[in-house]
Protein backbone atom coordinates (compact mmCIF):
# COMPACT_ATOMS: atom_id res chain seq x y z
CA UNK A 1 0.00 0.00 0.00
CA UNK A 2 2.83 2.52 1.25
CA UNK A 3 4.47 1.62 -2.01
CA UNK A 4 1.69 2.59 -4.10
CA UNK A 5 0.79 5.73 -2.69
CA UNK A 6 4.85 6.87 -3.33
CA UNK A 7 4.41 5.94 -7.02
CA UNK A 8 1.43 7.55 -7.33
CA UNK A 9 2.92 10.59 -5.65
CA UNK A 10 6.12 10.47 -7.68
CA UNK A 11 4.37 9.88 -11.00
CA UNK A 12 1.97 13.03 -9.85
CA UNK A 13 5.47 15.60 -9.08
CA UNK A 14 6.55 14.36 -12.68
CA UNK A 15 3.71 15.15 -14.78
CA UNK A 16 3.13 18.27 -12.82
CA UNK A 17 6.91 19.47 -13.28
CA UNK A 18 6.78 18.17 -17.37
CA UNK A 19 3.48 20.46 -17.33
CA UNK A 20 5.12 23.58 -16.20
CA UNK A 21 3.22 26.98 -15.25
CA UNK A 22 3.96 30.53 -15.57
CA UNK A 23 4.95 32.97 -18.73
CA UNK A 24 8.15 32.48 -20.86
CA UNK A 25 10.18 35.29 -18.97
CA UNK A 26 9.38 33.51 -15.41
CA UNK A 27 11.17 29.98 -17.36
CA UNK A 28 14.01 32.47 -18.13
CA UNK A 29 14.56 33.42 -14.40
CA UNK A 30 14.04 30.09 -13.49
CA UNK A 31 16.59 28.24 -15.91
CA UNK A 32 19.44 31.36 -15.06
CA UNK A 33 19.09 29.98 -11.30
CA UNK A 34 19.38 27.19 -12.04
CA UNK A 35 22.38 27.15 -14.40
CA UNK A 36 24.35 29.02 -11.75
CA UNK A 37 23.61 26.10 -8.92
CA UNK A 38 24.36 22.39 -8.96
CA UNK A 39 21.76 20.13 -10.09
CA UNK A 40 20.93 19.39 -6.17
CA UNK A 41 20.16 22.63 -5.09
CA UNK A 42 18.49 23.95 -8.23
CA UNK A 43 14.99 22.70 -7.92
CA UNK A 44 13.20 21.94 -4.35
CA UNK A 45 15.16 24.09 -2.04
CA UNK A 46 14.52 27.54 -0.43
CA UNK A 47 16.80 29.99 1.06
CA UNK A 48 16.65 30.01 4.63
CA UNK A 49 17.92 33.01 6.63
CA UNK A 50 19.97 32.76 9.42
CA UNK A 51 20.26 36.67 10.62
CA UNK A 52 17.96 35.94 13.44
CA UNK A 53 20.15 33.76 14.90
CA UNK A 54 23.61 36.34 14.42
CA UNK A 55 25.10 34.82 11.24
CA UNK A 56 25.28 37.28 8.35
CA UNK A 57 24.04 34.69 5.33
CA UNK A 58 21.60 32.20 4.61
CA UNK A 59 21.59 28.40 2.97
CA UNK A 60 19.65 26.81 0.42
CA UNK A 61 17.84 23.83 2.38
CA UNK A 62 15.20 21.65 1.16
CA UNK A 63 11.69 22.71 0.80
CA UNK A 64 8.69 21.67 3.01
CA UNK A 65 7.82 18.90 0.83
CA UNK A 66 10.97 17.21 2.93
CA UNK A 67 9.60 18.86 6.24
CA UNK A 68 9.26 22.14 7.99
CA UNK A 69 12.73 23.53 8.62
CA UNK A 70 13.99 23.79 12.11
CA UNK A 71 16.50 25.94 13.70
CA UNK A 72 17.87 25.61 16.94
CA UNK A 73 20.00 27.11 19.09
CA UNK A 74 22.03 25.37 21.33
CA UNK A 75 23.30 26.10 24.76
CA UNK A 76 27.05 25.58 23.50
CA UNK A 77 27.10 28.40 20.86
CA UNK A 78 25.72 25.86 17.85
CA UNK A 79 23.04 26.12 16.03
CA UNK A 80 21.50 23.03 14.39
CA UNK A 81 19.42 23.37 11.15
CA UNK A 82 17.07 20.34 10.65
CA UNK A 83 14.99 19.79 7.49
CA UNK A 84 12.90 16.79 8.11
CA UNK A 85 15.10 13.55 8.02
CA UNK A 86 17.07 14.77 4.80
CA UNK A 87 18.84 18.13 6.27
CA UNK A 88 20.60 18.36 9.79
CA UNK A 89 23.62 20.38 9.99
CA UNK A 90 25.63 22.36 12.74
CA UNK A 91 27.14 25.83 12.51
CA UNK A 92 29.28 27.81 15.38
CA UNK A 93 32.11 29.98 15.12
CA UNK A 94 35.48 29.57 14.40
CA UNK A 95 36.93 26.24 13.44
CA UNK A 96 39.89 24.44 12.65
CA UNK A 97 40.45 22.50 9.49
CA UNK A 98 43.95 20.86 10.46
CA UNK A 99 43.04 19.98 13.63
CA UNK A 100 39.76 18.42 12.27
CA UNK A 101 41.53 16.44 9.24
CA UNK A 102 43.98 15.47 12.31
CA UNK A 103 40.47 13.97 14.49
CA UNK A 104 39.47 12.38 11.35
CA UNK A 105 42.66 10.59 11.07
CA UNK A 106 43.48 9.67 14.92
CA UNK A 107 39.85 8.27 15.29
CA UNK A 108 40.26 4.79 17.11
CA UNK A 109 36.51 3.60 16.32
CA UNK A 110 36.22 4.08 12.67
CA UNK A 111 38.69 4.00 9.71
CA UNK A 112 37.79 7.26 8.02
CA UNK A 113 38.90 7.89 4.42
CA UNK A 114 38.81 11.19 2.81
CA UNK A 115 36.13 11.14 -0.28
CA UNK A 116 36.71 14.67 -1.37
CA UNK A 117 38.43 17.58 -0.30
CA UNK A 118 38.45 21.51 -1.56
CA UNK A 119 38.71 24.85 -0.74
CA UNK A 120 37.47 25.07 2.99
CA UNK A 121 35.97 21.47 3.27
CA UNK A 122 36.37 17.51 3.41
CA UNK A 123 33.83 14.73 3.13
CA UNK A 124 34.93 11.53 4.40
CA UNK A 125 33.44 8.34 5.07
CA UNK A 126 33.74 6.16 8.18
CA UNK A 127 33.60 2.22 8.80
CA UNK A 128 34.22 -0.03 11.18
CA UNK A 129 36.90 -2.72 10.03
CA UNK A 130 34.75 -6.15 10.09
CA UNK A 131 31.23 -4.73 11.38
CA UNK A 132 28.39 -5.43 8.69
CA UNK A 133 27.17 -2.07 9.24
CA UNK A 134 27.37 0.24 6.23
CA UNK A 135 29.56 3.27 5.85
CA UNK A 136 28.96 6.30 7.52
CA UNK A 137 29.68 10.16 5.62
CA UNK A 138 30.25 13.25 7.13
CA UNK A 139 31.12 16.41 6.08
CA UNK A 140 32.85 19.44 7.49
CA UNK A 141 33.43 22.71 6.18
CA UNK A 142 35.11 26.06 7.35
CA UNK A 143 33.74 29.54 5.53
CA UNK A 144 34.74 32.90 5.68
CA UNK A 145 30.92 34.79 5.07
CA UNK A 146 31.27 38.70 5.71
CA UNK A 147 34.66 38.68 7.73
CA UNK A 148 33.53 35.83 10.06
CA UNK A 149 34.73 32.44 10.18
CA UNK A 150 32.19 29.69 10.36
CA UNK A 151 32.36 26.07 11.05
CA UNK A 152 29.90 23.31 9.15
CA UNK A 153 29.28 20.08 9.87
CA UNK A 154 26.86 16.75 9.86
CA UNK A 155 25.22 16.42 12.98
CA UNK A 156 26.57 13.08 13.67
CA UNK A 157 24.33 12.57 16.39
CA UNK A 158 21.37 12.37 14.00
CA UNK A 159 22.80 10.48 11.74
CA UNK A 160 24.41 8.04 10.01
CA UNK A 161 24.09 9.59 6.86
CA UNK A 162 24.34 8.70 3.11
CA UNK A 163 26.68 9.85 1.05
CA UNK A 164 24.04 11.67 -0.98
CA UNK A 165 22.87 13.51 1.67
CA UNK A 166 26.15 14.32 2.72
CA UNK A 167 26.84 15.66 -0.58
CA UNK A 168 23.37 18.05 -0.67
CA UNK A 169 24.18 19.52 2.90
CA UNK A 170 27.54 20.04 1.48
CA UNK A 171 26.67 22.30 -1.82
CA UNK A 172 24.46 24.27 0.59
CA UNK A 173 27.31 25.73 2.70
CA UNK A 174 29.28 25.71 -0.62
CA UNK A 175 26.39 27.92 -2.17
CA UNK A 176 25.78 30.34 0.83
CA UNK A 177 23.98 33.72 0.16
CA UNK A 178 25.81 36.34 2.17
CA UNK A 179 23.66 39.01 3.04
CA UNK A 180 24.48 41.97 5.71
CA UNK A 181 26.86 41.87 8.57
CA UNK A 182 24.87 40.97 11.50
CA UNK A 183 24.81 43.04 14.35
Amino acid sequence: MKRTFLLALAAIALCMQSCGSGSEGDTDAVDSTAQALPAVLARGTVELDLSEQFMPFALLVPDSNRGAAEVEETGYGETIIRVGTVYNMLIAEGGDMATKKAEVADDLMFTNTIVEEGEGFIIYKSVIEGSPLDPEYHFYAVKDVNGMTYEFKDNKDEGPFAESIVRFMMESVNHIVPNSPAS
